[in-house]
């Protein structure tokens, strides 16, 4: 005879559902509210390049349009455009340089994706959302980073768009034309441009330029060198495929 569960054993399972789904709802409306946080400073014209007042200033940090933000400001002591009463004082150290606000993006687009493979549902949502909060100006390029591939009939669909997060990419690249003496037609054609994630493009870029043991070594741009259309999009096929843009 099996020995009787107590009543808080009996309901463990349940209560272990209900936070389960507690979690899942949570992480669906944290995304939710940043993908509205996001159509609204797409809306609102939000432009993440727009220069600030520097540091130091009584307005430092907020927006400015570069012509000046110390208009409508009444000078005070020391502020009669010479050199400041009291001087200050030399850093004690030097500053840090700052990465770029891509290559931050980059790298988070790339712990985001392997937290996703990790972690699935709502805490992989969460450890997405907390992620992109830091850095909101590069949100739709970390976003687009985890698009699943698509067939080459989706890439080409959205060519041209301008999306935030994608750019266009030839697949036989552009400077083919001047090397292979493609014709323009050919290399802007409809069948050779397609709409990719922004930071996927920039790896697939780079892919042209390594060497690769594929081709004997050599970089595939290099590769390339005489060969003819079919070949080149043959090779742009497989770097697609290569960074997971293409089926």
């Amino acid at each position: 005879m099996l020995p009787k569960q107590s009543p808080s054993q009996s309901s463990r399972p349940t209560l272990l559902s209900a936070r389960a789904l507690a979690c899942l709802i949570a992480g669906e409306r944290m995304m939710a509210a940043f993908a509205r946080l996001q159509a609204f400073a797409e809306k609102a014209g939000f432009n993440p390049d727009q220069p600030r007042v520097p540091s130091g200033n009584p307005d430092g940090g907020r927006w400015t349009s570069g012509e000046g933000s110390a208009q409508g400001r009444q000078p005070g002591i020391g502020d009669n455009g010479g050199p400041k009463l009291d001087p200050e004082e030399p850093p004690k150290q030097p500053p840090k340089e700052q990465a770029s606000p891509t290559k931050a993006g980059k790298a988070i687009a790339k712990r985001v994706a392997q937290q996703l493979l990790r972690y699935a549902g709502p805490i992989g949502a969460l450890l997405t959302a907390i992620e992109l909060a830091e850095n909101y100006s590069q949100i739709p390029s970390i976003t687009s980073y985890q698009d699943a591939p698509k067939t080459l009939s989706e890439l080409q669909q959205n060519a041209g768009q301008r999306r935030p997060g994608y750019e266009d990419h030839h697949i036989v690249e552009q400077g083919a034309g001047r090397h292979e003496g493609f014709s323009r037609s050919q290399i802007d054609g409809a069948d050779n441009v397609v709409s990719v994630p922004k930071y996927k493009h920039h790896e697939i870029t780079g892919w042209y330029n390594q060497p690769n043991k594929d081709f004997g070594m050599q970089t595939p741009r290099n590769y390339l060198r005489g060969k003819d259309w079919s070949e080149h999009v043959r090779v742009g096929h497989e770097a697609m495929r290569t960074f997971k843009v293409l089926k």
